[in-house]
């Protein structure tokens, strides 16, 4: 009988989250190096170029499971933590600005973020705005940032706001993620 070698644990799954233009991308990258891991960069940005902005309504629930395809095949590779730019909860939001409405799909992906995540992390707008072509306005920054504290709220899912430079974000993240571990 051949022996069997146990599974490594899967990695602690960490979310970032926020309006437009917070940081979350530039923060996932500077953890993901600050632990030596791999970060899942956000497919609904990828695909919104691709499709030179031209995005469906059955666009959001393709993004949100392709994200979690995308997350899944990366967390195979992560060490330890695996840091994930947005997720179905974003698509969600998204959905609902453009479209009004949301597919029951992508609604049962948002509320599956409440186990999905060990831990969930805002980067606040205290960052500069930066426009990059596929950006909604500024203007539109508080609303989406106001909007996506109203979807954790109201999903009962706990969060960690961060702010201020790069350097402070990473130490503040460093400091909930070794409360935890």
């Amino acid at each position: 009988m051949k022996p069997t070698i146990p599974l490594p644990p899967p990695p602690v799954r960490v979310v970032l989250m926020g309006a437009e233009s917070t940081g979350k991308t530039t923060l996932c990258r500077a953890l993901a190096a600050a632990y030596s891991t791999v970060w899942v960069p956000e497919y609904g940005r990828q695909l919104t170029e691709e499709k030179s902005g031209d995005l469906t309504f059955a666009d959001h629930l393709r993004i949100a499971q392709r994200h979690l395809e995308v997350e899944d095949e990366l967390a195979a590779r992560a060490r330890r933590f695996l840091f994930v730019d947005t997720n179905a909860i974003t698509t969600a939001l998204y959905s609902y600005y453009y479209y009004q409405g949301c597919d029951p799909g992508l609604l049962a992906l948002a509320r599956a973020c409440r186990v999905r995540y060990a831990y969930t992390i805002v980067c606040q707008p205290s960052i500069p705005f930066e426009a990059d072509g596929w950006r909604g306005p500024e203007a539109l920054r508080t609303v989406q940032q106001g909007t996506t504290l109203m979807q954790l709220d109201l999903l009962e899912i706990p969060y960690t706001c961060v702010e201020g430079s790069v350097a402070e974000r990473v130490r503040q993240v460093r400091a909930i993620l070794g409360k935890g571990v």
